[in-house]
């Protein structure tokens, strides 16, 4: 039997995923970055897991703070969503150049975003160049209840595969 890759990379493209901003840490140790690999993984407790890139400032924060603040991309903000391929930092009352407040438990919620969840992180497993971090909800917004948020289907842009 032979393995078809491009099978596999057009297979793996197929699969749907949200972009969000995720960001970890506080005050001037608070990073972010754009992250599409999601999927709410639990009810009760209310678990979000995430494949985050393993050699990434995003990643260490992770690991040093064990929380995370996930706000969704609007549907057609391709500006906010590209601007965090790059770790943002705080300037002022910006985050990576855009408006956003502190969460108490660290990371960034970014006003722009239609909703947000700040998370505990409970566990990460540690596989392959992204790992997967499974964090529990433990407050959760609104910004814009009327937005749609983005998929990276929508984008062009290719992640996965």
């Amino acid at each position: 039997m032979t393995f078809n890759l491009e099978a596999k990379k057009h297979t793996l493209r197929l699969l749907h995923h949200n972009v969000a901003i995720v960001s970890s840490g506080k005050g001037e140790n608070t990073t972010g970055a754009t992250v599409t690999w999601f999927m709410q993984s639990s009810f009760e407790p209310p678990l979000i897991s995430m494949a985050v890139k393993a050699e990434s400032h995003l990643y260490s924060a992770i690991v040093e703070n064990k929380n995370v603040v996930i706000s969704l991309v609007a549907t057609g903000d391709k500006n906010l969503a590209g601007s965090f391929f790059k770790p943002g930092t705080w300037d002022g009352d910006t985050f990576g150049g855009f408006p956003a407040k502190a969460h108490e438990y660290g990371g960034a919620i970014i006003k722009s975003s239609p909703a947000w969840l700040a998370c505990e992180v409970k566990s990460i497993v540690e596989l392959g160049d992204h790992h997967l971090v499974v964090a529990q909800v433990m407050d959760s917004g609104i910004n814009n209840e009327d937005e749609k948020a983005m998929s990276l289907s929508e984008t062009g842009w290719h992640y996965g595969g």
